[in-house]
């Protein structure tokens, strides 16, 4: 019966394997050895395997740093007076610093994992002919949208400062994702991580000016208070579940809670910091405050001849209140 020896990595992931054949496996630092380590912690000849049924008797060759055993396997581990252990398949051991798998060969695995979406195009986002146009078209939108909502004097020298940070912090980010891809996967995917940021960017930036427009043209802060708000932590959850199934390993239905708890704390924040100013007194009325050029403005109106002659009946009606007021509070009195 074949043994396959595993050499274990960060997170019991596996970083090489050996298959051998026979009733007796050396393992240790000498070229001697059927398995051989680079680990310093590791004897010259530091254990034996031998076959016993349907496990392994582990022998310690009086190493120096011993061996220790992290999981029996399916067999349980019974120790003797000569420091030798029975294991079965799927056992973990550790010597030195090294920490090792023994299965047999007919040792079952998990089941394949059907790949993201995503990755049957990831070729095409790492790809810097795919890439660069993302990029462009990205920066482009972020521009138009800084120039739309600017009202003062255009200069070139703000707008690609404010353009190569928010760049820069993409960047970055992408970057945590590719290290995070490198330590669990073994792959990074940078551009990927890139390409998908600047698609969510420009997306973001799309949807705030088509809600601003809208919000401008219905005279309703509720687009700018809400709206905007719940739309950008809905793209944020979508975005990282994306990120999350180019860099790690975790299940559609782990992906999703992950994302979906993250979204849901970044809006109990929120919702925490309006609701400590709730009940408030504002000096400023409840309107829609931003600034847009007349030729977006697509509804029906009064003019400012009906707003200005509607005054006086707005101020009736305030005094009328006030009166109210007064004699109510006379009455409490």
């Amino acid at each position: 019966m074949a043994v396959i020896i595993e050499v274990l990595g960060w997170g019991g992931k596996r970083k090489q394997f050996y298959r051998l054949d026979g009733p007796s496996i050396a393992i240790g630092r000498s070229y001697q050895n059927d398995v051989v380590l680079g680990d310093a912690h590791v004897s010259a000849n530091h254990l034996r395997l031998d076959l016993v049924n349907d496990g392994w008797q582990v022998t310690d060759l009086q190493s120096l740093n011993g061996v220790e055993i992290l999981k029996p396997g399916h067999l349980e581990a019974t120790a003797n007076p000569s420091t030798e252990v029975i294991i079965g398949s799927g056992a973990e051991i550790k010597i030195g610093r090294t920490r090792l798998r023994i299965v047999n060969e007919h040792q079952p695995v998990d089941e394949a994992k059907r790949l993201h979406r995503l990755e049957a195009g990831l070729n095409g986002l790492n790809r810097w002919s795919v890439w660069l146009p993302i990029a462009i078209l990205a920066i482009s939108v972020d521009i138009l949208s800084l120039y739309l909502s600017s009202f003062v004097e255009w200069q070139w020298k703000n707008i690609v400062m404010q353009v190569l940070l928010s760049q820069a912090i993409l960047m970055l980010v992408a970057g945590v994702f590719g290290i995070l891809g490198r330590f669990l996967r073994e792959e990074s995917h940078f551009l990927g991580h890139y390409s998908l940021l600047l698609i969510a960017g420009a997306l973001f930036s799309v949807g705030e000016a088509l809600f601003n427009v809208a919000g401008y043209n219905f005279n309703a802060p509720i687009f700018d208070v809400f709206v905007i708000p719940l739309f950008g932590l809905l793209l944020l959850g979508l975005l990282l579940s994306a990120m999350l199934a180019l860099a790690s390993n975790l299940l559609p239905r782990q992906r999703w809670s992950t994302s979906l708890g993250f979204v849901i704390l970044l809006l109990v924040v929120s919702m925490a910091s309006r609701l400590a100013d709730w009940g408030e007194f504002s000096a400023y009325p409840d309107y829609f405050s931003g600034l847009e050029v007349p030729s977006l403005h697509f509804t029906d109106g009064a003019s400012l001849d009906d707003y200005t002659g509607s005054l006086d009946d707005l101020f009736t009606e305030a005094d009328r209140t006030m009166e109210d007021q007064k004699v109510r509070t006379k009455k409490n009195n």
